[in-house]
């Protein structure tokens, strides 16, 4: 998609450029283009890249992660395909790039709950413990993480991403029967695996949460 758009705006503004050699005012929509490709294609000034690192889902309701959990191993296929995606759209993106990278550790999903739900901390305070104490050691500039709840047969996903230079969280939630969240592998019936929509939609939000950075 990326190329795509480079093409056309290439296009674009070779025909902007005849009006110049003929002596004509520039081409008005030219700086707006370019601006545009600066703001869609490019990395902030003064960065070379954004970069990304995920941590398995959490479990608000009991107050642990997901990290050695069969679902957790499953989501976390599912958001990895998502953060992929994204890459293909902005290259500036950069998920675990040496010298960037938070490993999913189940120490490090544990820091991320016992910050994320800590009573006494209001929400200014975790996200600044989260960077400071887990992002800043990492190098890195975003969290691609979750929250996962069961409602007796609803399964609820909470995909999300934590951005350090906004200071902000940013959700988004989706729901499954559990019957439409775990169908048998088709390649090995005898274990689990995402059931292909459920999978397909938690790796859409990944990628439409990292598209608003």
């Amino acid at each position: 998609m990326a190329k795509k758009t480079l093409f056309f705006v290439k296009i674009i503004i070779i025909i902007c450029t005849f009006p110049l050699l003929m002596g004509n005012e520039r081409c008005q929509i030219q700086d707006q283009l370019l601006d545009m490709l600066d703001q869609k294609i490019k990395p902030p000034r003064g960065q070379s890249g954004i970069y990304i690192s995920h941590l398995s889902f959490m479990d608000p309701s009991t107050g642990s992660s997901l990290f050695q959990t069969d679902a957790g191993k499953l989501i976390n296929n599912a958001v990895i395909n998502g953060i992929n995606q994204a890459q293909k759209t902005n290259p500036s993106f950069h998920h675990n790039a040496p010298g960037h990278t938070l490993e999913d550790t189940d120490a490090n999903v544990n820091k991320l709950v016992q910050i994320s739900l800590h009573p006494t901390l209001n929400k200014g305070d975790k996200i600044n413990r989260i960077i400071s104490e887990i992002m800043d050691p990492a190098n890195i500039d975003v969290v691609v993480t979750g929250q996962y709840f069961e409602k007796g047969d609803i399964v609820d996903v909470r995909p999300l991403i934590i951005v350090k230079k906004d200071q902000k969280i940013v959700t988004k939630m989706t729901q499954f029967k559990k019957s439409e969240f775990l169908c048998a592998d088709p390649v090995n019936p005898s274990t689990q695996a995402l059931c292909q929509g459920a999978h397909d939609e938690i790796s859409r939000l990944v990628t439409e949460l990292l598209e608003q950075l």
